[in-house]
């Protein structure tokens, strides 16, 4: 599997001078090539402008700083795939609306679906493991299935997600060729539950007293926070939350995304007599957190793994999981905190 990462371990020589590999990104730059540093270290250097003095370790620094990346003034002046995303986004929140109000066996239908597709995304970007694809995808329809189709929509969740994890095992018993089948075993499980409880869970809070607008809590929480937290990273975002995992995720960013995304859930929660203000401030600040590690946790995989998206079938959006990341965690998190309030 070196191969797969190649391309991220590049050296250039020019007169037996080593000149270090530079990745460019909107808020640092990263430097790699030190033939002696660990496997995947790197250095983060704040892009010219920044407060902060570069970090002087004994190597030399390229003999020009990199250039800031574009502005969103910039990326809004050449389109940035805007078109592409409004195409995507606006038929998304109609049809997410109509089928949330509708709920019933419409809304299992369409969660299973995109939990199908995220995980076939998710066992496209470790193929190199071998994942055992078809009791993978077993233990997704039961998972969301039974909540729906069961009186007790939690138990109906663990029901599935115990048929998927006997049928990773069965699949494991039946392969033909078992070398590596301890890890081909351990990463068709670990995606069955990465995206089978979460839209599991998600059927579970449809089936719920008032199910529809605790799926609206959980949508507009992570919406709004997707959105101020982009917007507030690039207005004011300073500091660096993960630098080698997610470069563009700043403290800023995430305290304005918490902000007006809990904002966001408390003023939904006005027109819900089942909430009170504050219970509404609590959900809203579960989703958020929760989304953020969402977030962060499906760029690690991208980042580990050597991809920038984990599919192209939503155009400029990325893929299935680039889309829904932050909701699956909030997802989880909404369900239970929701279940504790009521």
């Amino acid at each position: 599997m070196s191969s797969r990462f190649d391309r991220f371990r590049r050296r250039r020589r020019d007169d037996d001078v080593h000149i270090p590999d530079v990745e460019a990104h909107d808020e640092f730059v990263t430097l790699r090539g030190d033939d002696s540093a660990a496997p995947g270290s790197s250095h983060s250097v704040p892009a010219p402008g920044d407060d902060e003095d570069w970090f002087d370790d004994g190597e030399d620094w390229p003999a020009e700083p990199v250039p800031r990346g574009p502005s969103v003034r910039d990326r809004l002046r050449r389109g940035g795939g805007l078109g592409s995303r409004l195409a995507v986004a606006i038929p998304g929140i109609v049809v997410a609306i109509a089928v949330v109000v509708v709920g019933g066996g419409l809304f299992a239908l369409v969660a299973g679906l995109i939990a199908i597709l995220a995980l076939y995304e998710f066992y496209s970007l470790t193929a190199a493991w071998r994942p055992l694809r078809w009791a993978g995808y077993l233990g997704v329809i039961a998972a969301v299935a039974l909540p729906w189709a069961l009186s007790s929509s939690d138990r109906g969740v663990m029901l599935g997600l115990s048929i998927g994890m006997g049928c990773v095992a069965l699949a494991g018993l039946l392969v033909a060729r078992r070398d590596e089948i301890t890890a081909r075993m351990a990463v068709t499980a670990f995606g069955l539950a990465y995206v089978a409880l979460p839209f599991g869970l998600l059927v579970a809070t449809r089936q719920l007293p008032h199910g529809g607008a605790a799926v609206a809590n959980v949508l507009v929480g992570v919406w709004a926070f997707d959105s101020a937290s982009f917007v507030g990273g690039k207005l004011w975002g300073r500091r660096r939350l993960a630098p080698l995992i997610s470069p563009g995720k700043t403290l800023e960013g995430l305290i304005t995304g918490v902000v007006v995304g809990t904002a966001a859930v408390w003023v939904a929660g006005l027109y819900m007599d089942w909430l009170s203000g504050w219970d509404s401030v609590i959900i809203g600040l579960a989703i958020c957190a929760a989304g953020f590690v969402g977030d962060l946790f499906e760029s690690m995989l991208k980042r580990d793994i050597g991809v920038k998206d984990s599919g192209r079938l939503l155009m400029a959006h990325g893929g299935v999981l680039d889309r829904f990341d932050a909701l699956m965690f909030a997802t989880v998190a909404a369900y239970f905190v929701t279940v504790w309030l009521m």
